[in-house]
C-alpha cells in the first residue's frame, strides 16, 4: 500500500511540474520587448559608438521592436547587422524574460592612425582599415608621409604592434614618418632628436639597441644634446649632435 501511494504521489508530482512548466512557457512566449539595454563591453578609452547610439540605431532599423513579442525577435539577424558597423568588433544580442533586449557590443581596437595623401584612417589590430569618427579620436601612434612606399602592407603593422606591446615604446614613440624611399623615421615624445629607423628589417634588434641607448647609454642631461639617432647601419647606433 505504501509503495502504491509513493507511485501515485510521484505521478502527481510529474503531472504538476509538467503543467507548471507548460504554463510558464506559455507566459514567457507572450512576453513583449519593453526595453532595449545597450552596453559597451570594452575599455572606456575609445568611444567610437555610445550606448545611446546603439539604442537609436536599433530603433531606426527595427522601428516596431518595442512592444513586439520577444519570441519574434531574430537575435542572430540583429547581431549580423550590428557587426557591420565600422566601430563594432563583436555584438551579442539576447533577451531576458522580464522584457529586456540586451545589446552587448565590443568595439574594434585601433592600433595606428594613418595620414596618407590627404586621407586619414585607422588600422586596427588585425590590419584592417577603420574610418575616422567625428565624435571621438583615439590616442594612438600616428603614421604619415609616403605610406604606400613601404615594401609591404604588413610593414606598418609590424612597427605599430612592436611599439604597442612594449610600455616603454608606447610611452616614448608618438609618430612614424615614411620617406620617399620607404624608410622610417621615428618621432619620440621626449628629446629633441629624430630616430632614423631605415627599412622595416631587424626590427627587434634595432629596438633593443635603441632601448639600451636610452636606458644605459645616455643620462638625463644628454637626451636633448643630439639631433639624430640612426639605426640604419647593421648592429650600430649612430648619434649625431645638433
Amino acid at each position: 500500500m505504501k509503495r502504491f501511494k509513493n507511485i501515485v504521489f510521484l505521478a502527481l508530482a510529474v503531472v504538476y511540474i509538467t503543467v507548471i512548466f507548460s504554463f510558464v512557457a506559455i507566459n514567457k512566449s507572450e512576453v513583449v520587448c519593453g526595453e532595449i539595454a545597450p552596453s559597451i563591453c570594452d575599455s572606456a578609452d575609445n568611444q567610437f559608438i555610445t550606448a545611446q547610439e546603439l539604442s537609436d540605431i536599433a530603433l531606426e532599423k527595427y522601428p516596431g521592436i518595442l512592444g513586439r513579442k520577444l519570441k519574434e525577435v531574430n537575435c542572430n539577424q540583429m547581431e549580423e547587422f550590428f557587426q557591420k558597423h565600422p566601430a563594432v568588433e563583436n555584438c551579442e544580442v539576447y533577451y531576458t524574460y522580464g522584457g529586456t533586449l540586451h545589446l552587448d557590443v565590443t568595439q574594434r581596437e585601433p592600433l595606428v592612425r594613418v595620414f596618407d595623401n590627404g586621407t586619414s584612417y585607422y588600422l586596427d589590430m588585425n590590419g584592417d582599415k577603420m574610418p575616422i569618427f567625428k565624435n571621438h579620436s583615439a590616442h594612438v601612434l600616428v603614421a604619415s608621409g609616403f605610406v604606400k612606399r613601404l615594401s609591404s602592407d604588413d610593414d606598418l603593422l609590424t612597427i605599430a604592434k612592436t611599439i604597442y606591446v612594449d610600455e616603454f615604446w608606447k610611452a616614448q614613440i608618438e609618430q612614424v614618418y615614411v620617406d620617399e624611399k620607404g624608410e622610417l623615421t621615428l618621432v619620440p615624445r621626449v628629446g629633441d632628436h629624430l630616430i632614423e629607423f631605415g627599412k622595416v628589417e631587424d626590427v627587434d634588434v634595432k629596438f633593443r639597441n635603441l632601448k639600451a641607448l636610452y636606458t644605459q647609454g645616455w643620462d638625463a642631461r644628454e637626451w636633448n644634446l643630439y639631433k639624430k639617432v640612426s639605426l640604419k647601419y647593421k648592429g650600430q647606433v649612430v648619434c649625431t649632435k645638433g
